[in-house]
């Protein structure tokens, strides 16, 4: 997922002051060996940018990473939206503190210079959480279908509890994100 994250800060950089992640469609099913991305819907506030990674079967180009990210310009400043508290249900899988420097390569290696993602006390990039718990759960290939619902600081206590059909992710008892399997 890294390399797709990478291959999206390639982008018109107009689309990462600011700009907010609201949701992510990831599909892995391979290795890549050609990345492309493109611009699916572009608007005032919001922002549809396809990243393709595709490989050579048989002299064929075939679809092996797929990675979709709907980006949205708030009206409000992040974190002032009230969200009701909520008892996490399902197993507890994982759970991790983001640190600064985490942040900090993953912005370094990206290239995603948003500023939202920098300072003292940054919000952690969406797709840096989707990395890690991509790694943290070893999983090669996946279908998700990820919403962002309320931003994750450097500090915050994630954790990421599974259920038959989702993955809900909780700093206390905030859900943050939200993965359809």
């Amino acid at each position: 997922m890294l390399e797709l994250a990478h291959k999206l800060a390639d982008s018109d950089t107009k689309f990462f002051g600011g700009w907010v992640l609201a949701g992510v469609e990831a599909h892995i099913h391979g290795q890549a060996v050609k990345l492309e991305n493109r611009m699916l819907l572009e608007k005032e506030r919001k922002c549809i940018i396809q990243v393709r990674g595709t490989t050579l079967a048989d002299s064929v180009e075939r679809l092996v990473k797929e990675l979709r990210v709907f980006l949205v310009l708030p009206k409000n400043k992040l974190g002032t939206k009230t969200i009701e508290p909520e008892t996490p249900t399902g197993k507890l899988l994982v759970e991790h503190v983001f640190t600064v420097q985490e942040v900090r390569d993953y912005v370094a290696y990206t290239g995603d210079e948003n500023i939202i993602h920098q300072g003292e006390h940054p919000i952690v990039p969406g797709l840096c959480m989707a990395a890690w718990l991509q790694q943290a759960l070893q999983k090669q290939e996946l279908d998700w279908r990820i919403s962002f619902l309320a931003p994750v600081y450097t500090g915050d206590e994630l954790r990421v509890y599974a259920t038959e059909q989702e993955l809900a992710a909780y700093v206390g008892t905030t859900k943050v994100f939200l993965i359809k399997l």
